[in-house]
């Protein structure tokens, strides 16, 4: 190669560094920007979230407890638990990712690939609507890409302090979601399948023994707590019924996956994997394979046997837009058509979901209608309640219970779930069922278990509960 060549391609790499960093940084501030004016209310389960950053704990009905943690330190440090605080995270943290995707995938081929491959994470669809909510694989996909570089810079070199990192990349992604677990299977899955995959076996016991150290307080939290979160994972997201199993659910769910990913980049995934097969992959290429065609693959079986929701393999979209890239170094008009379509998508959901009614179904509702009317509901039933000159609430409804938690946190209304008879269904009626006397108000759709006067019925206009009517009746009497 002559001087020429080589200064050349250096520059280009140096260029394709600049704009992955500008992309990364315009499209951070530009959702940021959007976040302020976004129109909908928090969905339930962000709602929820914000609830558990209420009581610090090591665990949470759901889910581990970085989230509520996170949500909690943002808020108090801005002083506002606006819908704007709670979720504003979620843009910083992609972009987090997205640099450390850059750095990891430095370890693995070229600046050049690991300029697109940032520039490919930060414009996926699944990105730009994980940068709308908050949400869990938000906290934990920072954490999945520092293990990925950490993983990458041990391949190439021995080093005590990366696998201590490593083990604490896992540890900690792991409290936030428990899908980060994917990393550890998908790269033991590769140090078995390929020799060049291996770290060494004194490097790898570090990393399992800090990651058991960093995950050892959730761990000792389910063990108090009757393995409340495990349980709802396993029995509530399973539900396998049987062998029967569920084509239609299997089509749905990677139809979703060209959407989270884009179609162009998933068919190429996909093409790498059944090179693979055929023997025709190898090195580097195998290795980012491993640690994300399996992820899909699991989860497509996961949908074959009852269902899978889009985000369930996001972890996937780690490592995968580092081997895209690579694959296609000298196809990059289809990598450029990707990026366009993609980013046409990061452009437009964040205008509308300021402008939410500018794009509306048959039925003239907002195509976004789940994320909207919930704080109106919430708010006629506040002035209800006042208006009977009562203090506290009661519900069954999660999603009541979500909004009315968050809204009426600084009123004088106190809001419980109502006591259920059994092992408690969500993290209300977990932490904050009610057990004292009347008189309350009890919210529900049709009042069961109850007996009391009815004092009024609230009505949706607009979003969630629009046409769906709630009574609200008055409780004199020990209700459970």
């Amino acid at each position: 190669m002559s001087a020429t060549s080589g200064s050349s391609m250096v520059a280009k790499a140096d260029n394709a560094l600049r704009w992955a960093l500008a992309l990364i940084i315009g499209l951070t501030v530009f959702r940021l920007g959007m976040q302020a004016v976004n129109a909908t209310d928090l969905f339930v389960d962000e709602a929820q979230y914000w609830a558990w950053g209420q009581n610090l704990d090591w665990g949470y009905f759901s889910k581990p407890p970085v989230i509520g943690w996170l949500i909690r330190a943002v808020t108090d440090l801005a002083g506002s638990d606006a819908a704007f605080w709670v979720r504003a995270p979620a843009s910083v943290l992609h972009a987090v990712t997205a640099f450390l995707i850059l750095l990891a995938a430095r370890e693995f081929y070229d600046d050049w690939v690991a300029a697109w491959a940032a520039s490919l994470y930060i414009a996926l669809p699944l990105i730009t609507v994980g940068t709308l909510f908050m949400s869990t694989d938000t906290v934990m996909l920072p954490f999945f890409a520092l293990a990925l570089w950490m993983y990458g810079r041990l391949l190439r070199r021995p080093s005590r302090s990366d696998a201590a990192i490593l083990g604490f990349a896992i540890g900690a992604g792991m409290m936030g979601k428990y899908a980060m677990m994917y990393f550890a299977l998908c790269a033991g899955l590769a140090a078995i399948l390929q020799p060049t995959a291996r770290i060494r076996v004194g490097e790898a016991a570090l990393a399992a023994l800090v990651a058991l150290l960093v995950f050892a307080p959730n761990i000792w939290w389910n063990i108090a707590n009757d393995g409340t979160t495990v349980r709802h994972v396993v029995e509530d997201n399973a539900s396998w019924d049987g062998l029967r199993l569920y084509f239609d659910e299997l089509a749905l769910f990677l139809l979703s996956q060209a959407g989270v990913f884009g179609p162009i980049l998933l068919i190429v995934l996909l093409g790498a994997g059944f090179a693979a097969a055929r023997g025709r992959l190898r090195g580097a290429d195998l290795t980012l394979l491993l640690l994300c065609l399996p992820i899909v693959l699991f989860v497509s079986g996961q949908a074959l046997m009852s269902r899978a929701y889009a985000n369930w393999a996001a972890t996937a979209y780690v490592a995968a837009p580092i081997l895209v890239a690579a694959l296609l170094q000298n196809r990059r008009q289809l990598l450029v058509a990707s990026q366009g379509l993609n980013l046409a998508v990061a452009l437009a959901l964040p205008v509308l979901f300021a402008a939410p009614y500018a794009l509306t179904d048959a039925k003239g509702q907002s195509v976004l209608k789940r994320y909207l009317g919930r704080a109106d509901l919430t708010q006629q039933i506040e002035t209800v309640v006042r208006d009977a000159g009562l203090s506290v609430i009661i519900a069954s409804n999660r999603d009541l219970l979500a909004d009315m938690v968050y809204r009426l946190n600084d009123t004088d209304i106190e809001v419980y779930a109502k006591a259920y008879d059994g092992p408690p269904r969500n993290f209300y009626e977990q932490e904050m069922p009610y057990l004292g006397d009347g008189p309350v108000a009890y919210v529900a759709r049709k009042p069961k278990g109850c007996d009391g006067a009815l004092i009024a019925e609230v009505r949706g206009d607009v979003g969630q509960y629009r046409d769906r009517t709630f009574q609200i009746i008055r409780v004199d009497e020990p209700c459970r």
